[in-house]
C-alpha cells in the first residue's frame, strides 16, 4: 500500500520533474541525486544544503545584465525516479529538495548562499575565501544564471568560455545555476588553488 501511495505522488510530481529537473553533478557535488547500481535506490542529497541567504554585501544593488531565453530545461532525474525498484516518501523528499536548490540559486543571494555551503563543503573554503568568490562573480555576472557576455559568449554565474564546459557537469547549464558554480568552483580548485588567488588574478588581467 505504501508503495502504491509512493508511486502516486511521484506521477504527480511529473509535471514539475519535467519542467525544473536539475543537473546530476559530479559524485562530489552537494546537490546531486545519484542511483546506487547494486540496490537501485536514491542517494538524497545532503541535507545541510537548505540553508537561507545570509547578510550579503551589495547584494542589494546587483544590476541587471545580458540575458538570454532558454528553452525548457531536459528531464534529467525522471529516468532515475521512474527505474528505482523501490519508490518512498523518502525518495520523493530528496528529489524536492534538490528542485528546491535549483530554484532557490536562480535568485543571486539564493546562488549566493548556495555556493558558500558548496565551497565550504566540496573544498573547505571558509568565509575568507567565499568573501573573494563573491567579489569574483559579482564582478564577472552579478550572479545571474543566464548572464551572457555578446562579446566573448562567455556564460553563466562563473562565466565559462566557451560555455559548453559546463557539459563536464551536467547538460542542463542553461537552466541550472547549481550546474554552472559546481563548474566552477572546480575550475577555481585545479586552476587557481582558492577564489582569493582566483580573484588576484583577475584584478591584474580581468579575466581568470
Amino acid at each position: 500500500m505504501r508503495s502504491n501511495v509512493a508511486r502516486g505522488l511521484v506521477f504527480a510530481l511529473l509535471p514539475t520533474l519535467l519542467f525544473t529537473a536539475p543537473a546530476i553533478g559530479d559524485e562530489s557535488s552537494p546537490t546531486q541525486v545519484l542511483t546506487n547500481a547494486s540496490s537501485s535506490e536514491l542517494i538524497a542529497p545532503s541535507a545541510n544544503l537548505n540553508v537561507e541567504p545570509g547578510d550579503l554585501t551589495g547584494s542589494s544593488e546587483l544590476t541587471q545584465v545580458a540575458v538570454e531565453q532558454l528553452p525548457a530545461p531536459a528531464l534529467l532525474i525522471l529516468a532515475e525516479v521512474m527505474s528505482a525498484s523501490r519508490l518512498s516518501a523518502f525518495t520523493i523528499a530528496s528529489a524536492a529538495n534538490t528542485l528546491s536548490l535549483v530554484e532557490k540559486a536562480k535568485s543571486p543571494n539564493g546562488a549566493r548562499a548556495v555556493a558558500e555551503v558548496m565551497a565550504k563543503a566540496k573544498y573547505g573554503w571558509g568565509t575568507a575565501q567565499f568573501s573573494c568568490l563573491n567579489r569574483l562573480w559579482t564582478r564577472e555576472s552579478m550572479w545571474n544564471y543566464r548572464s551572457r557576455n555578446k562579446q566573448s559568449g562567455a556564460h553563466g554565474i562563473p562565466q565559462a568560455l566557451p560555455a559548453t564546459k559546463y557539459e563536464t557537469i551536467g547538460s542542463d547549464w542553461r537552466t541550472n545555476p547549481i550546474t554552472q558554480m559546481n563548474w566552477g568552483l572546480k575550475y577555481i580548485k585545479v586552476r587557481y588553488q582558492t577564489p582569493c588567488k582566483a580573484l588576484n588574478i583577475f584584478y591584474r588581467k580581468n579575466w581568470y
